[in-house]
């Protein structure tokens, strides 16, 4: 009878021992989902935003370049099938840090992936559509974002993600204005031709 108790509680306290462990190591791997990362709100983080051409110019250099799309990050939903895995989406090496650190890594430390809808781009060598002017794009100055929700002329903002849940302007408001925004310009503001999907990186223009 004493040696079966024994036995009991020697198996008990082992069970108690790996859940506890289990309990530990899966708390831990939450715990550690981006603990680490911060905002970074310095001028590399969040560089000077130009204006205008000669600005656009002055900081990004020609359009087109090999600059223009040197940098990249990786976003689920950037093509357009909605099932599709994703895909690196590339801009100008002086928003590299804002984007691909800031941007993309306050989505993913604050598990809104599902707040993005397939079509998401970066650098396009190529002109505004229906005009003789260069795009923001051809610079790598601008990020186009779920733009099948969003598109050209639509005079709202679609915030129904990937899940079906509607984020409200969680996109836009992690892109622009005070924090956690990070200074891009949004299409939407611009009265003759909204642009609900474009953030862009220079204002007056």
């Amino acid at each position: 009878m004493t040696r079966s108790l024994g036995r009991a509680r020697a198996v008990s306290v082992t069970l108690i021992v790996v859940l506890a462990i289990t309990v530990f190591a899966a708390s831990s791997a939450l715990a550690g989902h981006l603990s680490d990362w911060t905002h970074d709100h310095s001028d590399a983080g969040v560089p000077p935003r130009p204006s205008g051409l000669a600005g656009l110019n002055d900081v990004f250099g020609p359009r087109c370049s090999d600059k223009a799309n040197n940098a990249r990050s990786w976003w689920p939903h950037a093509d357009t099938d909605p099932f599709g895995a994703g895909k690196y989406v590339f801009y100008h090496t002086y928003l590299a840090r804002n984007i691909g650190f800031n941007v993309r890594n306050h989505l993913n430390a604050a598990h809104r992936d599902g707040a993005l809808y397939p079509g998401i781009g970066g650098y396009n060598c190529r002109l505004i559509a229906g005009s003789t002017s260069w795009s923001v794009h051809s610079w790598g100055a601008a990020i186009d974002t779920n733009w099948q929700r969003n598109p050209r002329f639509q005079t709202h903002w679609n915030g129904k993600g990937i899940d079906g849940t509607n984020y409200g302007t969680y996109i836009p408001d992690v892109w622009r204005g005070g924090f956690p925004g990070h200074r891009f310009f949004w299409g939407l503001n611009w009265d003759s031709a909204p642009d609900p999907m474009h953030f862009q990186y220079v204002t007056d223009y």
